[in-house]
């Protein structure tokens, strides 16, 4: 039995943007291809997720249009990485709203500094998700770099 119902023909966009981005370790794996992390043991590493977690949801990612993969090495045992695709730039603004609204309403454990968002155009700090709030510029994932934070050891 399926744990919810298919979404992906209702007529509202949010449940057909649900069914594709609606699932955590989606949105996790996403934030690290977002961020550069491309290859499966990095994006492993840094969501903390099994081999079947990160496998499954790069399979179903690839079927949606997220991402791509491309070979980077190997011929006998070929090794990819795991590109966004337009699909996934465009879902930068919501990465950047989830974090936004993250760090206001929820309790963070002890940290170095703290999550923001940079625009790379003005170098500047933005509050907003779409466009920068120093210089109005559209955040894009060419001019946006996230500043993770770092726990307290």
């Amino acid at each position: 039995m399926a744990l919810r119902s298919d979404w992906s023909e209702r007529p509202c966009p949010i449940a057909r943007a649900i069914e594709v981005l609606g699932d955590p370790w989606t949105l996790l794996i996403l934030r690290e291809i977002t961020y550069g992390v491309y290859r499966f043991e990095d994006i492993k590493e840094h969501t903390e997720a099994t081999d079947k977690t990160v496998s499954d949801r790069l399979q179903r990612m690839l079927q949606t249009g997220l991402i791509n993969r491309r070979q980077y090495s190997g011929t006998v045992r070929p090794r990819y990485e795991y590109v966004p695709t337009p699909a996934a730039h465009d879902a930068l603004p919501v990465l950047n709203t989830l974090a936004l609204w993250g760090a206001k309403h929820t309790e963070p454990p002890a940290l170095e500094s703290r999550f923001k968002i940079i625009c790379r155009d003005c170098n500047n700090e933005t509050d907003q998700a779409e466009h920068c709030s120093a210089c109005g510029h559209l955040l894009t994932h060419r001019n946006t770099q996230w500043d993770r934070p770092t726990l307290r050891t």
